[in-house]
């Protein structure tokens, strides 16, 4: 299993991976340094952003605070697994496949416990959760042909 394409199928899911979490975390952050609280339809599409700022503005400031952190770490979690991408699909790095299976896949083992709390998720979510395990099963599998020849 340490043929190229194997490689270059798990540098192309982590590279998916990462910008389906750069983008959206560069976005949060932006919107919540702006203060704008519309953001929050990026996670509770539902809710009403003017509602909330007249009802709650003192609540308002934790949601941005709390978005924010979010888009933070969407941001950091994808540069990290961009850059192992990268090298993966460059160098056929095995530490690059440790790093962005073990951080990408903490990330998501994190956005499934709050799914779960939520109750719900939408088809994109179910698929980004696909292509990380899908990531990281053939990471596994190119590390275990690794540690086997």
């Amino acid at each position: 299993m340490k043929d190229k394409r194997t490689y270059k199928i798990i540098a192309l899911l982590w590279f998916i991976w990462s910008l389906l979490h750069i983008v959206p975390g560069a976005m949060s952050i932006i919107s919540a340094l702006a203060g704008d609280i519309t953001s929050i339809k990026f996670l509770f599409p539902e809710t009403n952003p003017t509602a909330m700022t007249q009802d709650y503005p003192n609540e308002v400031k934790a949601i941005l605070i709390t978005f924010g952190q979010h888009g933070f770490n969407l941001f950091w979690f994808g540069i990290v697994t961009l850059f192992c991408a990268i090298s993966i699909w460059k160098k056929q790095s095995q530490i690059a496949i440790v790093i962005a299976a073990i951080v990408a896949g903490f990330a998501d083992l994190g956005a499934l416990f709050a799914v779960f709390m939520i109750g719900e998720i939408d088809i994109w979510g179910a698929l980004i959760f696909l292509g990380t395990f899908m990531a990281i099963f053939l990471s596994a599998k190119v590390w275990e042909s690794r540690a086997i020849s």
